[in-house]
């Protein structure tokens, strides 16, 4: 699993947030899922264990997440999410809400790694380790 995704609030307002509770289980489950090009692995059986859904529930989310949506916000593949591939699915606009979150984080996302980054030296010299002063 990928570990990190980062989800707007305007899935709140988005035509997916009326769907059935299983369909956005399985919606959240793929975006937490999929890897940095939006590829998800997976069986339907596999994938509805890990949404925590019944494999009809998942059968469902899947007809829903991969058919038109004529009132989404994201006009480009007519509303769909979800293209199904030989051994899972394929995130449609992943990339282009990956550069906005990336966007949204502006440089101060580079700063802090590197401050963390020193943090985790200091606390690693106080402890006596090599590197350590005295």
């Amino acid at each position: 699993m990928a570990g990190f995704v980062k989800v707007f609030t305007s899935i709140l307002t988005s035509t997916i947030w009326g769907e059935s509770h299983a369909t956005v289980r399985v919606w959240i489950a793929l975006l937490a899922s999929a890897d940095a090009e939006g590829i998800v692995e997976g069986s339907v059986p596999g994938f509805a264990r890990v949404a925590n859904v019944t494999i009809p529930e998942m059968e469902q989310a899947l007809e829903v997440l991969t058919a038109p949506d004529i009132h989404s916000r994201t006009k480009d593949h007519e509303g769909r999410r979800v293209e199904a591939f030989a051994g899972g699915w394929r995130i449609l606009n992943h990339t282009k809400y990956r550069e906005t979150a990336t966007a949204q984080e502006g440089s101060r996302a580079p700063y802090m790694r590197e401050w963390r980054r020193r943090q985790r030296e200091k606390a690693f010299r106080e402890d006596g380790e090599p590197g350590s002063e005295g």
